[in-house]
């Protein structure tokens, strides 16, 4: 074929390939909540760039190819056959997976990512996610008539070329592609400045096409003293609020006996610190409430396992949630039953943002967030004013107290009678310690925190017994999330998935219910799932969380972690992190159950194939469509 006529041919041919994704592409424009005329036209331009960039590889590859060829001097048949095989394959390969991403996305609400990538990649992928026999074969079906599709399309447009006198038309394609060049760059500057500034229509719709690269100019910024809004304000603000929470509204019959509540979390509190040494309060009464053996919070970080105790929801949820300022249903229940509450906390409030997400519905006035001093000097005035508001409040209505501990928040704070464990490091100097050198010393003085901690879960213990309160209250003691001390590397929480940093003690005292301990894997995801029935919702409990009854017949055999841009996978077996999207899938890990590393991560995807697809069932279920 002469060279002129060939270059037509494929200019033509990806010219419509091009139309074609961009008819994919239209699925992803927003559809609602953005009626900005600005909004529009940045989703028209990214809508018209990102269609050819799709498929911009294709092309490319296949002028590649055609250039290989002039330059082996391959006879005319020859030549053509391979070109036209590259620009049918790679085409095609392009469509298909615009179309995937487009099936993904309409269904679980993201895009082709790692969590995808990797389980479809897994033999027996495919089929785990509900493709049957018959569903594979229409599958190959669609996929060969595409493909075929693309073989006629080329061969219609060499046809009508070959019959076809006059220049060229390969400069209006030549300007065509200018006019794309600087769509692009109007395009990667609005996004830059409103990702400076963190204007959330423009990245929320930039964030619904795949592939999407973000453009920032925060060095540029800094440069010239401007400073531009936080990573985590960016994030939250391009979380629209698209959660459906609850999925259907609740239905309560409230107890004739209403069950009071008294909920205690620390921070930073690993699960083998529930000791008759260390905490011998605490263990005595886990001795005659349910001691759960095997829980791990819903993060290694606060805020989102703070998060998955109250909502029952992956931590991943955090951001719409905060950006919608919803509250859990919980205190929506308490609220109709008339409920009187305090809530103490030894931190801010403000950060991380409990006051517009868990308490978002509450009044300030029923909330104290006390930050003078210490952490332990914190707990204690925080347990003084909780049980003045026990001994205040009205005796005939139910109700409800929260309280966070800091004590055992590195620098880890505790009176001089509390220490149980010497030497400890004294001098808690961020700049001058050792972390290698000193950590069995930073552990010492974690250990005597903790000890304290229990001193002040006992002065709230003993008053309920004193009062006779046991037999009408809910006791929960807990951690947020754990504490590593070099065990795999690190110290502190928030960087990796282990045990150290996810798994933490679970004491519950339910009157009624007995005593006991669990073995088997719970969650903080389990929680609001075993306290809403007992006081009087009867909506399952998949109406309102991704938990279980903790004292009822089922039992887990993975839980959640959420991370602020991957998802971990705790399991009998393994653990694994994923990533949630492409620009963390490097972050993906898989170790065994026991943290050592696993060598072939193909062991896990194999073995958990129907739970990693669940897992993104439980994620689209609760996302507003």
């Amino acid at each position: 074929m002469h060279q002129c006529n060939s270059a037509r041919v494929f200019n033509h041919f990806f010219f419509i390939v091009y139309l074609l994704a961009l008819a994919l592409v239209c699925r992803y424009w927003p559809v609602e909540g953005f009626s900005q005329s600005t909004i529009t036209l940045f989703a028209l331009v990214v809508h018209l760039t990102y269609g050819f960039i799709y498929i911009l590889p294709a092309l490319l590859l296949t002028k590649m190819v055609g250039s290989l060829v002039r330059l082996a001097k391959m006879t005319s048949k020859w030549g053509a056959g391979i070109s036209y095989a590259t620009a049918i394959i790679s085409a095609g390969t392009s469509l298909l997976l615009l179309f995937a991403d487009s099936q993904v996305y309409e269904i679980y609400d993201f895009h082709i990512n790692g969590f995808v990538i990797n389980l479809i990649s897994t033999p027996g992928g495919i089929e785990s996610m509900g493709v049957s026999d018959s569903g594979s074969v229409v599958l190959g079906l669609l996929v060969c008539s595409l493909f075929a599709g693309m073989a006629l399309l080329l061969w219609g447009i060499n046809f009508l070329v070959q019959r076809r006198t006059g220049q060229p038309l390969v400069w209006r394609y030549r300007y065509l592609i200018i006019f794309f060049v600087l769509m692009t760059a109007g395009e990667r500057i609005t996004y830059g400045l409103s990702n400076f500034s963190g204007n959330a229509p423009v990245l929320v719709t930039a964030d619904r096409f795949p592939l999407y690269l973000p453009m920032r100019f925060n060095t540029l910024a800094k440069k010239i003293g401007l400073k531009p809004v936080s990573e985590e304000d960016r994030m939250i603000s391009s979380k629209v609020s698209r959660v459906q929470y609850p999925l259907h509204p609740l239905s309560v019959t409230p107890p004739e006996r209403p069950l009071n509540i008294v909920w205690m979390v620390s921070e930073s509190l690993r699960s083998d610190m529930l000791d008759p040494e260390i905490m011998p309060a605490t263990w005595d009464f886990s001795s005659r409430s349910h001691r759960f053996q095997h829980h791990y919070s819903g993060s290694n970080s606060t805020r989102m396992g703070v998060f998955s105790m109250f909502y029952g929801l992956y931590g991943n949820f955090w951001f719409p949630f905060l950006d919608s300022r919803q509250g859990p249903v919980l205190f929506d229940v308490l609220k109709e039953q008339r409920y009187q509450w305090r809530f103490f906390s030894s931190q801010k409030l403000s950060y991380p943002e409990f006051d517009r997400t868990v308490f978002a519905d509450l009044p300030q006035q029923d909330m104290q967030s006390y930050i003078e001093g210490p952490g332990w000097e914190r707990d204690r005035k925080n347990v003084t004013d909780l049980l003045d508001f026990l001994r205040q409040r009205d005796p005939s209505q139910p109700f409800m107290s929260y309280m966070f501990f800091e004590s055992p928040h590195a620098r880890y704070y505790f009176p001089e009678e509390s220490v149980i464990r010497k030497p400890y490091l004294e001098d808690f100097n961020y700049a001058t310690m050792d972390l290698q050198q000193d950590m069995p010393l930073i552990k010492n003085r974690y250990i005597n925190s903790v000890h304290h901690l229990d001193s002040q879960l006992a002065r709230v213990l003993a008053y309920l017994e004193e009062e006779q309160l046991l037999d009408s209250t809910i006791v929960i003691i807990t951690g947020d999330h754990g504490e590593e001390f070099n065990e795999h590397g690190h110290w502190g929480h928030g960087s990796m998935l282990n045990d150290a940093q996810t798994r933490v003690p679970m004491v519950m005292w339910i009157p009624g219910t007995g005593s006991g301990v669990v073995n088997h894997m719970t969650s903080h995801l389990d929680v609001i799932a075993t306290l809403l029935p007992r006081l009087g919702v009867q909506n399952p409990a998949a109406d309102y969380s991704l938990g279980y009854d903790m004292l009822g017949p089922s039992q887990r055999t993975y839980t959640v972690t959420g991370h602020w841009r991957t998802m971990g996978f705790i399991g009998n077996d393994y653990k694994a992190v994923i990533a949630m999207d492409n620009a963390h899938i490097g972050k993906n890990q898989v170790t065994y159950a026991d943290d050592s590393p696993c060598e072939n991560p193909d062991e896990f995807y194999s073995a958990h194939q129907s739970d990693l697809v669940q897992i993104m069932h439980d994620v689209a279920r609760f996302s507003k469509k």
